[in-house]
């Protein structure tokens, strides 16, 4: 159980390397902890969202998802795209790998098969990104990949060498099927244009 706390903690020194890779400073990088913060909270607020506009909700399951979605990332460290376009077609499938082997370690540090099997079941509902839970998790990560570029911008970084960053994050959200999402979506790019009109 210790390990598995330990690595939980690492979380919190481990910066998000796909800014590094777009010319973000060390300085200014967040932490895998400080994005799993967000994408829980903004994935709490889509389930609430979604619940008041009518639709059935496992906010729990949600939550659940979102804590633990880039966990294996303590062993792994945050492989980022950037990265893995060097390894070609293999470069998704050897991140994958590595996730799998990681969370497989890390699940196996709770000394509990019941919890590690259920968390496992909760790592696969993510990546599947086939419920309707997985898929608030992952609208909320591509949120807070958009609300971290505009922090970004804020600061005074570039908005040509977050573009990537930004035109892709916007793709995956309007395929989203999480409707307060778009809305949201919506509401970030305004604000976005509001800033170039302004800098």
């Amino acid at each position: 159980m210790l390990a598995f706390l330990q690595n939980l903690r690492r979380l919190k020194t481990l910066p998000r390397s796909g800014w590094l890779s777009h010319g973000v400073s060390m300085q200014d990088v967040e932490s895998v902890a400080d994005h799993t913060f967000s994408v829980c909270a903004l994935s709490l607020l889509l389930a609430d969202l979604e619940t008041k506009r009518g639709a059935k909700v496992d906010v729990e399951r949600v939550l659940r998802m979102a804590i633990l979605h880039d966990l294996s990332e303590s062993l792994t460290f945050d492989i980022s795209k950037a990265y893995l376009q060097y390894l070609g077609r293999k470069g998704e499938e050897i991140k994958s790998e590595l996730e799998h082997a990681a969370w497989s370690q890390l699940v196996s540090g709770l000394k509990n098969p019941t919890l590690a099997r259920e968390y496992t079941l909760l790592q696969s509902e993510y990546e599947g990104g086939d419920s309707f839970e997985s898929k608030i998790v992952h609208a909320a990560d591509s949120l807070d990949i958009m609300l971290q570029v505009v922090d970004y911008r804020q600061k005074g970084y570039s908005g040509s060498s977050l573009a990537e960053f930004w035109k892709g994050t916007i793709k995956e959200l309007k395929r989203s099927d999480v409707a307060s999402a778009k809305k949201i979506l919506a509401l970030v790019e305004a604000h976005e244009r509001k800033l170039r009109q302004h800098g």
